[in-house]
């Protein structure tokens, strides 16, 4: 690791390893480790899991991006100051867990890594998240958050990339691969917190509900995606029947998308079949 003093405050420059797991020091040569320096950890590939010690108070521009394999961060439930695009591109982030928080609900260190990883804009605020009570007020937030984030333009935020020689139906391309991929994201938030569904309001939970229901057939693409945690995980799958997903999406036909799915989704999607949860003319509109 590159460290540096400046003005008696301790920095890390840059992380030089190639270790799986790491686990920041509390302190360097006796000072307090406190700030995370701007692009410390850019284009890390290796790391799986990164701890942050307690001391970190500053966190600086692009400090984690593009770290692509980076699945989980631990960092301490005390106010944090975060610089620009911390998160950019760290698509694998599950967990944002908080070090030194007791009490809190699961689904928190879950709605974290969404909140930093997709919805960039808003401030990640952990020592409200780490709090027993103080939780409630941040999942409020997150709550009105998302659905701000769902009611947005797809293409809000779309920049064509700038490679060589081109014409406009490449930015064309550019932009609906853009959106397609906002639309997979606002999916798979949906469906994040209609699985953690603790203290959701009546209200947040029918928009979510019905903003699936109108994506229908991209979540069919979702559910047969080898890659994507939901084709294997049947509780997506009684989310789907609980918002009356069946009535846009049979069963049957999910059945056919996913002939190597886990034998627990399939034998799920067949009880639900057999016991007539599809309708054919709902179905027949979807396709």
């Amino acid at each position: 690791m590159k460290i540096a003093d400046r003005d008696g405050i301790c920095r890390l420059e840059r992380y030089e390893g190639n270790d799986n797991v790491v686990i920041l020091p509390e302190e360097v040569n006796g000072k307090p480790l406190s700030v995370i320096g701007a692009k410390a950890f850019l284009s890390c590939r290796e790391i799986e899991r990164l701890e942050l010690p307690e001391t970190v108070e500053r966190i600086e521009d692009w400090a984690f991006a593009h770290m692509k394999n980076l699945k989980e961060i631990v960092m301490p439930a005390r106010k944090i100051t975060f610089g620009k695009k911390v998160f950019l591109g760290c698509r694998n982030l599950k967990r944002v867990s908080l070090s030194g928080a007791e009490g809190i609900y699961e689904g928190i260190s879950c709605f974290l890594a969404s909140m930093v990883v997709f919805m960039e804009e808003q401030p990640v605020e952990p020592e409200f998240a780490g709090d027993s009570e103080g939780q409630w007020e941040w999942l409020k937030k997150y709550d009105t958050a998302l659905l701000q984030y769902l009611d947005r333009e797809d293409s809000y935020g779309f920049e064509p990339a700038f490679i060589g020689w081109f014409n406009v139906e490449d930015v064309d391309d550019q932009q609906q691969d853009f959106i397609r991929e906002r639309q997979k994201c606002k999916i798979t938030l949906a469906f994040q917190r209609l699985l953690y569904a603790e203290r959701l309001a009546k209200g947040t939970e029918q928009k979510l509900s019905e903003y699936l229901l109108k994506a229908g057939m991209l979540v069919a693409e979702l559910f047969a995606e080898e890659k994507n945690e939901y084709g294997g995980d049947v509780r997506y799958y009684k989310i789907w029947q609980r918002i009356g997903g069946f009535e846009v999406l049979s069963a049957q036909d999910l059945l056919d998308r996913l002939p190597d799915a886990d034998p627990e989704v399939r034998a799920f999607l067949m009880e639900c079949e057999l016991a007539g949860g599809t309708d054919a003319f709902f179905a027949d509109l979807a396709l």
